[in-house]
């Protein structure tokens, strides 16, 4: 311990006798720790951490697969059976998503709402912060219409009132028990909620009582207590099994799944963050090999020290230990500042996520005692991987040519410069690699915020109107209120087309399924497709291309007989080299045994690029010819509204037009579809925005130690120099000796980066758009010419400076 405490003042008092030596070592780790310890603090939160309700580990979500389709939700009626028939599970209740007005007092308001059946909240040992939680009795049609609360909504609209138990809101028209109030910051699988509803209360509306129909519920179980997940995937497939049996047409060949819930919600970032985890690496590696030649060179021009403190009888292992000592303590002080780093990095990355409300989840991303100690060990052993290769060359001088040598009389071709021009060119490999890989990722990005969407979006706004269901005693008076909406609205100065719509590209519509005329129309054999339901101006709002036939018209009224159109993706896969036009199918929407095609149109962007599309096959419907069964399509319509100049200076107007015929509707989601669009991409493009930060501090790492490098070198090489020279040597021969020096170097580090690069990129293409190849030959040689310059300006400056000496000075030098 003792001499441990001497190494330790002695490191100290070497470190403050090389002030500037000691700052820029610091300032170098403390940029790359900080970044390895914010970027780590939301891996150890999202992909390491058990999420915050009891033993996670037991938690799985039901999911059923169809050949072309490995992740879908389960049917209502499906789950029910898997409710019913497993012997799995303690519990295994069911998650919807909805959306829903709440009036009265306060005003009319649209709020998101889930769906939670009453075995959720015991499925995830979470109760209630006032009240409870929801009995069986509520959870059935025809039950006592109760709600729970969020807690803030609770706190916003109802000032937190304790009192609030037992009160009745009113939501889509009908009347609802509040029966508690949820924890704050509670939220489960989807985006923070408003309110929870019991599912089953709503078990009877047409789209749950319809097996086919899939609405994006998530099964979620705990599985008993010494159950395998393989043994309740079992016992899942075989009440499967009787499901395929009983409706071969639709489930014949559904398959159950099972997928735990860490990697349910984890999914969507674990990608990224592996990402821009493995770029802090590359830059912690960079900034290592660094300082690791900063302190070669200095470990070199205390040779004769060393050859001195081994004369007196210092062993190699005690030199060893006392330059080991100077560079942990480097990187702990780099560590300590890299953390003061990471603090505010922390509270940047939660902030500016543009998912950080889907981040909530998994609890607060914050530097706890596991990132503290992941910081730790990353600060001791990057002080042992930087300080380990100068100790050990350091330690094994020849002790009688140290005690005769001066200091600066090192040659360049001393042993050490092997193991530092490894470190270049390692250095150089690592910032190409993670430059090329954030070039592929640029463009990718580039390439999705240029792609095709099939339609004009610029200039559309999208605008929801919140009236329930129940707002309309019949079909007709729903059609005559949005014709009527749409009509005022067309009027207003600026707007050059209006449509009312359920469902619109980018924003959101069902599915259905069809199958051509005399096939049977079920799940396991008709082709699944995005549906939209909207007036006739949709198209021409849109300005989809019309390619045959023609889109609706007054003559598709009410009372007409329905008619569909198909995009060109589906005519073709349907109707191949023929002519679809006239041609009928068998859909399930309109319970016909077929429905003529009476158009095509241009297929659209439906799904973003962030999102494997569901299908790529769309129809279209006409509102008008929409049974009265139907009618619950015609609630909470949408206005796409397409306009000159600035489409939101007409919101105001709307909003007017809206309250003018009914003022408890509230207006919500109001968008442009570019925004919708950058919206959906924007995860990507904060990445991406990160990783290029990561990949520019790479580069500058990397020029400044080759730089470091060439200077050290003309300075140690300032003797040979001085005589080329003397004897005649030009300027430029002396640059070029120099340039070429450094070059060589560089030149290795890019064939090893290149292939680096490569292996890289490959396994990041889930990352990358699919547009770009991950060996595009354009960013590979583009990243390359670039570094190659920055190489060049590095080695040029010293190999400049070497033109400057004195060939008398450095003679009588020597």
């Amino acid at each position: 311990m003792h001499a441990l405490l001497h190494d330790l003042r002695f490191a100290l008092r070497m470190l403050a006798k090389s002030p500037a030596y000691t700052f820029v070592a610091i300032l170098t780790l403390a940029l790359a720790i900080g970044a390895n310890t914010a970027i780590f603090s939301a891996v150890h939160a999202v992909l390491l951490r058990p999420l915050p309700f009891p033993e996670p580990e037991r938690m799985y979500v039901v999911t059923e697969s169809q050949p072309d389709f490995p992740l879908l939700p389960p049917s209502y009626l499906n789950w029910v059976d898997y409710r019913d028939g497993n012997t799995s599970f303690e519990q295994l209740g069911v998650i919807g998503r909805s959306q829903a007005t709440l009036s009265g007092k306060g005003g009319a308001e649209q709020l998101y709402v889930d769906l939670f059946s009453h075995e959720v909240l015991p499925t995830l040992e979470v109760e209630p912060m006032l009240g409870r939680n929801f009995v069986p009795e509520e959870d059935v049609p025809g039950g006592p219409q109760a709600v729970i609360l969020s807690h803030d909504l609770w706190t916003r609209r109802y000032a937190a009132d304790p009192a609030i138990l037992g009160q009745t809101l009113t939501l889509d028209g009908t009347p609802r028990t509040v029966v508690g109030v949820m924890p704050r910051g509670f939220l489960f699988l989807f985006l923070a909620n408003d309110l929870i509803v019991p599912i089953g209360s709503l078990a009877d509306s047409k789209h749950f009582r319809d097996r086919n129909v899939r609405t994006g519920l998530a099964p979620v179980g705990r599985l008993k207590p010494g159950v395998t997940p393989e043994q309740a995937l079992a016992d899942l497939r075989t009440i499967g099994e009787s499901i395929a049996a009983r409706f071969p047409d639709n489930f014949s060949t559904c398959r159950p799944g099972l997928v735990s819930i860490t990697e349910s919600v984890a999914e969507e970032f674990r990608a990224s963050l592996l990402l821009l985890m493995g770029a802090v690496i590359c830059v912690l590696l960079i900034a290592a090999a660094n300082i690791a030649n900063l302190m070669l060179e200095r470990a070199m021009t205390r040779q004769r020290e060393m050859g001195i403190r081994a004369a007196l009888g210092a062993g190699r292992w005690r030199l060893i230990r006392q330059l080991l000592v100077e560079s942990t303590l480097l990187a702990l002080a780099g560590g300590a500042f890299g953390l003061l780093l990471a603090l505010w990095g922390v509270d940047l990355l939660s902030a500016a996520h543009p998912r950080s409300d889907g981040l909530m989840i998994f609890g607060p991303i914050a530097i706890d005692r596991s990132v503290l100690a992941f910081t730790v060990a990353v600060a001791l052993g990057t002080g042992l991987l930087f300080g380990l290769v100068p100790a050990i060359y350091a330690s094994r001088q020849d002790l009688a040519q140290a005690l005769k040598d001066a200091d600066q009389h090192a040659t360049a071709g001393g042993r050490h410069l092997r193991a530092r021009n490894f470190l270049v060119i390692a250095e150089v490999a690592l910032a190409l690699a993670l430059l090329i890989t954030t070039v592929l990722a640029v463009r990718g990005f580039v390439r999705l915020q240029a792609l095709d969407t099939g339609f004009a979006p610029e200039g559309l706004l999208h605008v929801r109107i919140g009236a329930p269901e129940t707002r309309f005693k019949t079909i007709a008076e729903a059609r005559q209120f949005w014709a009527e909406i749409r009509d005022r609205v067309a009027a207003l100065p600026g707007v050059t087309a209006v449509s009312a719509t359920n469902g619109a590209p980018i924003l959101g519509a069902g599915l259905d399924i069809l199958s051509p005329e005399g096939e049977p129309v079920g799940m396991a054999t008709s082709r699944i497709a995005t549906s939209y339901t909207s007036d006739e101006h949709f198209i021409a709002t849109l300005q989809v291309p019309l390619l045959a036939g023609r889109t609706f018209g007054p003559q598709d009224a009410a009372g007409t007989t329905p008619a569909l159109i198909l995009d060109k993706s589906l005519a073709d896969h349907l109707f191949p080299d023929q002519d679809p036009i006239g041609r009928r199918v068998h859909d399930r929407a309109s319970g016909l045994p077929g429905i003529e095609v009476i158009g095509v149109v241009g297929h659209v962007m439906h799904f973003t690029p962030e999102f494997p599309p569901m299908s790529p096959f769309q129809m279209y419907y006409a509102s008008a010819q929409l049974p009265e069964t139907e009618k619950g399509q015609l609630a909470g319509i949408s206005l796409l509204v397409r306009s000159h100049g600035d489409p939101h200076a007409i919101v105001p107007q709307i909003r007017g037009v809206v309250a003018g015929l009914d003022p408890d509707l509230p207006l919500h989601d109001i968008k442009t579809v570019t925004e919708a669009y950058a919206a959906s991409i924007a995860p990507r493009r904060f990445t991406i925005s990160l990783l290029g930060s990561f990949a520019g501090l790479a580069l500058l790492l990397a020029a400044v130690g080759l730089y470091a490098v060439m200077a050290s070198t003309v300075a140690q090489r300032t003797h040979e120099l001085g005589v080329r020279m003397a004897l005649g040597a030009q300027p430029r021969a002396v640059v070029a000796l120099v340039v070429r020096q450094g070059m060589s170097l560089v030149a290795v580090g890019v064939v090893i980066g290149l292939f680096g690069a490569v292996g890289l990129t490959r396994m990041l293409t889930e990352v990358l758009s699919e547009d770009i190849d991950p060996a595009d030959p354009l960013s590979y040689i583009g990243v390359t010419v670039i570094l190659v310059l920055v190489g060049l300006l590095a080695t040029f400056i010293p190999a400049r400076r070497a033109t400057h000496i004195d060939p008398m000075v450095a003679l009588r030098h020597e």
